[in-house]
């Protein structure tokens, strides 16, 4: 049994499915990315009493399977998987969801990343942001040397230019009315201020 027991599964986050398996319990299942999906292994996971859900980080496939067993009550742990497959090789062992179930249970204790639902959506925004800005600069940089595309250009820079700034406006709204954000706002300009 895991450490303080908890039953925890470790699961290996997809595009399209993920790869489950409770390890002291010797269970293991896939599940697709779908609703239904969704609702087939919170009952599974419910049956077999999880407490504690571990992924890596991956790519961002992970957030909404977090955000599903968030609200089922399952505590969710994402790691760095470079820990995991370091962990992995020192144990010779391959078998992906496997590894990461016996990683959780031999270090519940260590730190992961902790969820914070008002980090997450600056995050969003200010990756948004970022997207924006590097395709008005590989639109500036066309721009020079393209004459009939000349007026689109111009017409999707002053889109650009207005998306860019509402993003920064939800940014700075986000900022004020998170308090934890607040010790953080000098840099956030910094950093806006270093873009440009």
């Amino acid at each position: 049994m895991a450490q303080n027991d908890q039953i925890v599964v470790g699961i290996d986050v997809a595009k399209d499915k993920v790869d489950a398996c409770i390890r002291t319990l010797s269970q293991r299942h896939a599940f697709p990315n779908t609703a239904q999906g969704h609702r087939k292994i919170i009952a599974w996971l419910h049956k077999h009493k999880v407490s504690k859900a571990v992924m890596e980080a991956s790519g961002g496939y992970e957030r909404d399977w977090a955000r599903v067993l968030r609200r089922a009550g399952i505590e969710v742990r994402i790691v760095d998987p470079k820990r995991v497959r370091s962990f992995a090789l020192s144990a010779g062992r391959l078998a992906k969801n496997d590894t990461i179930a016996w990683f959780a249970e031999t270090f519940s204790a260590a730190p992961g990343q902790i969820y914070d639902a008002a980090h997450e959506a600056l995050v969003a925004l200010v990756k948004a942001r970022k997207h924006l800005l590097d395709l008005q600069t590989r639109l500036k940089t066309q721009n020079e040397h393209a004459a009939p595309e000349a007026i689109a250009h111009a017409r999707v820079l002053k889109s650009l230019a207005t998306e860019i700034t509402r993003l920064e406006a939800a940014i700075s709204a986000k900022v004020k009315a998170t308090p934890e954000f607040g010790h953080r706002r000098p840099s956030l300009q910094a950093c806006r201020n270093s873009e440009r």
